[in-house]
């Protein structure tokens, strides 16, 4: 019997125009109402939950950058996190510049100057306030860095996974290295051993929830970790064919509301 319910947001929970239909919603609402715990796992970092928390009702936590982060939803507050080691994030960042030698960087961070980016890096999102430029050495002097982000230059003619994999060749001992969408060519690297399915693993076994009372679904690389550690790992149709070839349930894509069919299912079982 299900009691711990995880699911991704972008592509998985939101659909494509980026919002969450109320079927969603109140889907999550009657998970919630029947005894399961919910969970958000998303590469989100905790300055883009607000928005989610404001439509979802403000419950439960979110697991945010990729498993480096707890949060709790309703407050804001960081409940634990896992930070990227300076000295480990500046060898990650001379390996990277062997494949790539005009590569750019940015960092997330868990305090109050939440995103840095160096001189050449273009962020995903705009963003409303000034985000200071500085030298990646510089970015990892807080030692609140939760996420190391990557883009590689246009000479370097490299598409998602292809720059995951060349990412991998110099620097998978040291860093958790993934992508989040196949249209946005960028690397996100966790400390070692730092991912949704760890994370998701240890916040089970804080709430004594057994590996086989987890169902989790989601739609992109840095998914699948979670999806293949859940009892129920389940893909939507829009997912990457990674998370299709290790989920065990297969849903309708996320604009037909594939969170809501899944909580349909495990509440009928």
């Amino acid at each position: 019997m299900t009691q711990l319910f995880a699911t991704d947001l972008d592509g998985t929970l939101l659909n494509s125009s980026g919002g969450i239909s109320t079927v969603n919603v109140d889907a999550l609402r009657s998970a919630q109402d029947a005894g399961l715990h919910v969970v958000f796992v998303t590469g989100r970092p905790p300055r883009w939950m607000a928005e989610i928390g404001h439509i979802t009702g403000n419950h439960g936590h979110a697991i945010c950058a990729n498993g480096a982060l707890v949060l709790d939803v309703a407050t804001g507050e960081v409940l634990q996190a896992d930070y990227l080691d300076r000295d480990l994030g500046i060898d990650v960042v001379n390996r990277l510049r062997r494949i790539d030698p005009d590569i750019s960087f940015a960092v997330e961070l868990a305090e109050e100057v939440s995103f840095m980016i160096d001189e050449n890096y273009r962020p995903r999102w705009e963003t409303q306030q000034e985000v200071p430029r500085v030298p990646v050495e510089e970015m990892f002097n807080s030692g609140k860095v939760i996420k190391l982000l990557a883009r590689p230059s246009e000479h370097a003619k490299l598409d998602a996974d292809q720059f995951v994999s060349a990412a991998e060749s110099v620097a998978s001992d040291i860093v958790d290295l993934t992508h989040s969408n196949i249209f946005d060519v960028l690397l996100e690297m966790s400390p070692n051993g730092v991912n949704k399915g760890t994370a998701l693993a240890r916040f089970a076994n804080n709430l004594g929830v057994s590996q086989s009372a987890v169902a989790a679904v989601g739609d992109m690389p840095n998914d699948v970790p979670m999806i293949s550690w859940a009892g129920q790992g389940a893909a939507v149709a829009n997912a990457h064919e990674s998370v299709k070839a290790v989920a065990n349930v297969l849903l309708p894509s996320n604009d037909e509301d594939a969170v809501a069919v899944f909580i349909q299912q495990l509440l009928g079982a």
